[in-house]
């Protein structure tokens, strides 16, 4: 078998293993939380033939402030200003070992076309659609995901180079994070077999054996290969190979370099609960929940664990489990939002509105700015299940003045909407209209038709 077969058919790629003398013999010749409670706004703008080009399609020179810049400053996580947060080790090319060829990323159908076709109207037309020079990390901050993701696309397959491997890892991540972000999470998970084995040597720094994929890209792609094999199994297989890597790193490592790979090692375990989570094994979540807990009651780690818990097993039904892990959270973390919200869920979980209604109003007197919204949807919610619809109604529709936008928010009012009256369709586009004039955010501007039902 060629090479170059193996490497258009994904199926059969994964049937051996391809050596290092392998690649670089046909690379040259082949082109290739545990719980969200509010999601991000969907979607970033839709595009035209004059902004920013299908990959598919034959693409025009880019403007040259689309490119990303030569020496990008040091990374900063979940920042806005600076939307490209991986981390890359060291690495080194000579004539002996030239840098090596990642065309097989390049190719212009790994990458999958994206419709406007789902975004309402109102968001189409909206006054701030981005301007077809909009550089790339322009379009993250202001929440521009989806047209982000086909800026990062169109870059890859046009403006990047070959071996420079470390914008074209960046380029990826943005385009499967900003795909993830508009629920286009199962076309991430097709493009993301583009990269196959990331365990292989082919993807180590010859010198130095420093890994040339970045630490964030090479978490991402574990969960969405499982996805897109349809194999959940491996994505937990996955995570415990990066969690053998960070545990030799913490034994090798000393000062701020061992704290984060002590860092990583427990988001590695946090994510295995959650792969087992959308794998629907729940009891086997909260059994590995339980292994991450500190030794001592009291350490900050095993007090955030113990909210963890509680909401995993509110979502397995065992309330009274739950109980016992908020009273062990609520005398850790006394006066915490982490603390203050489990109360007035369990008293939801055992079907007591009215009580939970008194309890959310209560914390909404006191809760922080940052809390306030989710407090105000979770009590419009119980509202709605005391039959007091138009007060739940008022409440949702002031968060939506306020500039809110997030996903359970435009959704459930438009269960609301279709609740309290036969203009359900009219209120709706109305609503499209209103979130299309708010403000741009760096959680997302753009909405499709999915978010409002």
């Amino acid at each position: 078998m060629s090479t170059q077969s193996s490497m258009d058919d994904p199926a059969r790629s994964h049937r051996r293993k391809i050596s290092a003398d392998d690649r670089r013999r046909g690379m040259s010749s082949v082109h290739f939380e545990l719980f969200t409670f509010a999601m991000f706004g969907l979607d970033a703008a839709p595009f035209d033939e004059g902004t920013f080009r299908s990959p598919l399609a034959t693409s025009s020179p880019l403007s040259t402030s689309q490119t990303l810049p030569n020496e990008p400053q040091t990374p900063t996580p979940l920042s806005p200003s600076n939307p490209i947060p991986l981390t890359t080790e060291a690495t080194s090319a000579s004539l002996e070992y030239p840098s090596k060829d990642f065309s097989y990323l390049l190719r212009p159908d790994n990458y999958h076309p994206l419709t406007p076709l789902d975004i309402p109207p109102a968001f189409r037309s909206s006054s701030h659609q981005p301007a077809p020079d909009t550089p790339l990390p322009k379009l993250l901050s202001t929440g521009h995901f989806r047209t982000a993701a086909i800026a990062s696309a169109v870059l890859l397959t046009t403006a990047t180079a070959p071996t420079d491997h470390v914008q074209i890892f960046s380029l990826l991540y943005i385009r499967l994070v900003t795909l993830t972000l508009i629920n286009a999470t199962l076309l991430a998970a097709q493009e993301v077999k583009a990269l196959e084995d990331l365990n292989s040597v082919y993807y180590h720094d010859p010198i130095t054996d420093a890994h040339l994929v970045p630490w964030e890209l090479r978490v991402l792609a574990v969960r969405l290969q499982g996805i897109g094999f349809g194999d959940w199994r491996r994505g937990v297989m996955g995570y415990y190979e990066l969690a053998r890597e960070a545990r030799m790193q913490v034994r090798k490592g000393t000062g701020e370099d061992k704290r984060m790979w002590k860092v990583r090692l427990e988001d590695l375990g946090i994510r295995v609960g959650n792969a087992l989570v959308e794998m629907g094994d729940l009891e086997g979540a909260a059994r590995h929940l339980q292994t991450l807990r500190g030794h001592e009651s009291r350490t900050e780690e095993d007090r955030s664990m113990h909210s963890r818990l509680a909401l995993l097993y509110l979502r397995l039904g065992d309330v009274a489990a739950a109980k016992e892990h908020a009273e062990q959270s609520h005398e850790n973390l006394a006066g915490t939002s982490s603390s203050s919200i489990l109360p007035p869920l369990l008293s939801m979980a055992e079907g007591q509105y009215d009580a939970a209604v008194t309890e959310w109003t209560e914390l909404r007197t006191t809760c922080s700015e940052q809390d306030n919204a989710m407090i105000t949807q979770n009590l419009a919610v119980c509202l709605l299940y005391t039959g007091r619809l138009n007060e739940a109604r008022k409440l949702l529709e002031s968060l939506v003045e306020e500039g809110h936008s997030f996903h359970s928010l435009t959704f459930n009012l438009s269960t609301i909407y279709e609740l309290c009256t036969e203009k359900a369709r009219a209120l709706k586009l109305d609503l499209t209209e209103k979130m299309a004039a708010q403000s741009e955010s760096g959680a997302g501007w753009e909405k499709t038709n999915g978010d409002f039902k």
